[in-house]
């Protein structure tokens, strides 16, 4: 017996809202079009639809996207990093538990084994032509990272999609959608351990533009870009017979949503709210300015930021950090968010003075400060991390050699370790370029606040004045 099934997917929005409005205006004309015509569909994101950078994701905590889930229609979506990383354990929890749309990811749970929140692991779902569909998701692990952040465990990916496709099929399941937020590459990779398990993968996270479909192992694999560009659509005609059943033709496109597409007005009401409660958050005035902040004066002041929070003996802060100075009068929150956009953990950790004393004089070399940075919660992407500012500490610089290097009015001792307060990136050597931070001691995280909001933060107890010291 033939069947028919058209899978209409997105994925990676990045909370663009005004693609967002565009997006699911061409998504309803066409389940409009399905459903007219008696055809089964499923309606299914790849995860990334939050992005904690954009304000009104951010001022909203998230909120406004589970009403914009619900406006566009979905039956279900992946777990994207952007759902996880920048979110508390407990907001992430709440979000799981509020959504209308079941968030389904089954490698990443509590460290007691149990689901996060109202998370699932897999979905069973009947359509109008009688296919029995089992889908399940799962994301980028990055490591550890969500083990040492929020206290979730890792499960092996691979084991566990099998345990889920057994699972499903046992309940019934007689064609498997596996929602991944892994990325392409490692689609295709799990493609060949996976091997008449998966009928079709809706991938994200890579941000792949796949015109048309790939088929590897027997496994179809689409992607749909990022931020609202494009609506993927794959249409199938699936043969059952015997218990079993063969993918006989396949047709997959992407339809690309221009900035001139007609919106979707409900849409367009609920973006709109999320507006109006960011702009009044956004308009508080923290602190007023009598003459204008540099870039390298709002990064300085950033390093004093992180020193003083964590009450540390040195802070150190990355040119990329902050996109642009600010200036004079009122500042607002609105103001810091747009010059500081980047999603960065304050950490303490603990350096040497030798690996002190290497960062001072790595500041200088333009082959380290102009490296492009991308992901690891940049924004914008490509921006060059620059080089770094201190808090704390003072050297004298002639003749292109530096020398006399103090903390807090005290001699560098090379061996003696110091308590260094800065933005996640210079945990790692990879992610900021600056070679002697391998090696340093992780001493806390905060997972809560975000080096943006420390530095609003310190901002608001400096009063009128802003003291900048010079590095001579």
């Amino acid at each position: 017996m033939k069947k028919w099934l058209t899978i209409i997917h997105t994925n990676d929005l990045h909370a663009e809202y005004d693609q967002a409005v565009r997006q699911t205006a061409y998504i309803k004309r066409r389940v409009a079009e399905l459903e007219a015509r008696g055809e089964s569909y499923l309606l299914v994101d790849g995860g990334d639809h939050l992005d904690m950078s954009i304000n009104e994701c951010l001022v909203t905590r998230g909120k406004l996207h589970l009403n914009m889930l619900k406006e566009t229609g979905y039956h279900a979506m992946s777990v994207g990093n952007n759902e996880l990383l920048r979110s508390t354990p407990d907001l992430i929890r709440e979000h799981s538990l509020e959504t209308p749309v079941p968030w389904l990811m089954l490698n990443l749970v509590e460290g007691d084994g149990t689901p996060i929140g109202g998370m699932r692991e897999t979905l069973m779902m009947t359509l109008e032509n009688g296919m029995k569909i089992g889908l399940f998701g799962a994301t980028d692990q990055f490591g550890d990272l969500y083990e040492n952040k929020h206290g979730f465990r890792n499960l092996d990916t691979i084991q566990a999609v099998k345990n889920a496709v057994a699972e499903l099929k046992e309940q019934g399941a007689d064609f498997i959608i596996f929602l991944s937020h892994l990325g392409y590459e490692a689609d295709l990779t799990n493609a060949k351990e996976l091997i008449g398990l998966v009928d079709v993968v809706v991938g994200g996270h890579s941000h792949t533009v796949l015109q048309t479909p790939v088929m590897e192992s027997g496994m179809l694999i689409v992607q749909a870009g990022s931020h609202g560009k494009f609506v993927g659509e794959l249409k199938l005609e699936v043969n059952f017979e015997n218990g079993k059943h063969q993918i006989e033709a396949y047709d997959g496109k992407l339809v690309e949503i221009h900035s001139d597409s007609e919106a979707d007005l409900d849409m367009e009401a609920i973006v709109e709210k999320g507006r109006e409660e960011t702009d009044e958050f956004l308009s508080e005035v923290l602190f007023e300015s009598s003459e204008p902040l540099s870039h390298r004066d709002v990064v300085q002041l950033m390093a004093e930021s992180v020193r003083s929070f964590w009450e540390a003996e040195v802070g150190i802060m990355y040119g990329g950090a902050a996109v642009e100075g600010l200036g004079t009068g009122e500042i607002t929150k609105g103001d810091v968010l747009t010059v500081c956009k980047s999603m960065h953990s304050p950490v303490l950790m603990e350096l040497t003075g030798d690996q002190i004393a290497g960062l001072v004089a790595d500041s200088l070399k333009e082959e380290i400060t102009s490296k492009l940075v991308y992901g690891n919660g940049f924004r914008p992407h490509g921006i060059s991390i620059g080089s770094l500012a201190f808090s704390g500490l003072e050297w004298t610089f002639r003749d292109g050699v530096i020398s006399d290097i103090r903390i807090n009015g005290e001699t560098l001792r090379n061996e003696q370790v110091y308590t260094v307060g800065s933005g996640s990136p210079m945990l790692y050597e990879e992610v900021c370029g600056y070679s002697s931070v391998k090696g340093n001691r992780l001493l806390k995280v905060e997972n809560i606040l975000m080096v943006k909001d420390v530095f609003m933060r310190y901002l608001t107890g400096q009063g009128d004045r802003f003291l900048v010291p010079s590095m001579n």
